[in-house]
């Protein structure tokens, strides 16, 4: 599979925490917090690995640079936004992660078996790995699994973590932000869920990142 880590965000939500740091270098427990989606990879049988910088993305490529090998930078001059910066680099269906989470290891093997499916389900063109164990909820959850996007009734929370299938954004604008997608996609009945057993840690605010940051 081809992976996109997302780390081109200006990081506002961290407020003066990322006046010079990008937030995939803010630390977590000792570890840069682009550290943990790259750990949670590799175990994953991936044939390309990008990621998308912007905001300060001479010090993420100078990180990568220093500590991985074979990463495909996809540098944004202007920055593309969620959707833009994924349709710039989307060859072939796609892992997206975001870079706010912590990710737990054995979520890896969650995301292999999302991937089976999603391979499998030929008329799914975005699969979003989902909880409904946070107290936080952020889509609805369907009976036959499809997601309503929006909604007043959500049941479920997107874990920062999807598959989306090759083409499908080659009508979209090359600047744009996934949700705008979702809403179209949820229309089509081909946005599903994959509901998952883990729960990964979000810290995408300053509060939340000063409460796990130690």
């Amino acid at each position: 599979m081809d992976v996109l880590i997302l780390a081109a965000g200006l990081g506002t939500r961290m407020e003066d925490l990322t006046k010079d740091l990008p937030k995939p270098l803010l630390s977590v427990k000792g570890k840069p917090l682009i550290d943990y989606a790259f750990d949670l990879i590799k175990p994953l049988q991936t044939e390309n690995i990008y990621v998308n910088t912007h905001y300060h993305a001479d010090l993420v490529q100078s990180h990568i640079s220093k500590n991985y090998e074979n990463i495909k930078i996809s540098f944004e001059p202007e920055i593309l936004g969620t959707g833009g910066g994924i349709k710039k680099i989307h060859q072939n269906n796609l892992l997206v992660l975001n870079t706010d989470n912590l990710w737990q290891q054995q979520f890896a093997q969650e995301i292999k078996s999302a991937w089976d499916f999603f391979q499998n389900n030929q008329n799914i063109d975005n699969l979003l790995l989902t909880t409904t164990k946070s107290d936080f909820h952020d889509l609805e959850i369907l009976h036959d699994q499809s997601i309503q996007f929006p909604s007043s009734q959500c049941n479920a929370q997107f874990q920062g973590c999807h598959f989306i299938r090759q083409g499908v954004l080659q009508d979209y604008p090359e600047i744009f932000n996934i949700p705008s997608y979702w809403n179209k996609c949820s229309e089509e009945k081909k946005l599903f869920s994959f509901l998952t057993t883990i729960e990964n840690t979000h810290i995408g605010t300053k509060d939340l990142y000063l409460k796990y940051s130690n």
